[in-house]
């Protein structure tokens, strides 16, 4: 329940965050429109464009990240636990090996 309610609250945050962004660099533009030139809302466009983008893969960025992290963390988890089971296997092993032979020591 913990871990739904932090999740809910990260995306909601984002969410916001971004969409204040876009709100202000759109706000910005249009009120810059009748005082810019031809080339300058161009260029005032495609700054608008590009740090959208780069926000968007930020946050993607971000996500993705996370995922592998566990990805990783899990697959590592599961090569630990067979190399103790074939060291456990090898070791039962050993023992019946050394239990069913009478050697005087």
């Amino acid at each position: 329940m913990k871990k739904t309610v932090k999740k809910i609250i990260t995306g909601i945050l984002i969410t916001t965050i971004t969409l204040a962004a876009g709100f202000g660099i759109t706000m910005l533009s249009f009120n810059l429109f009748d005082n810019l030139t031809d080339n300058q809302m161009k260029i005032l466009f495609a700054i608008d464009v590009f740090s959208l983008s780069v926000s968007a893969l930020g946050v993607m960025y971000f996500f993705e990240s996370k995922k592998y992290k566990e990805q990783k963390r899990k697959a590592f988890e599961k090569r630990r636990l067979e190399r103790i089971e074939e060291r456990d296997a090898q070791l039962r092993e050993l023992n019946e090996i050394i239990n069913c032979s009478n050697f005087a020591a």
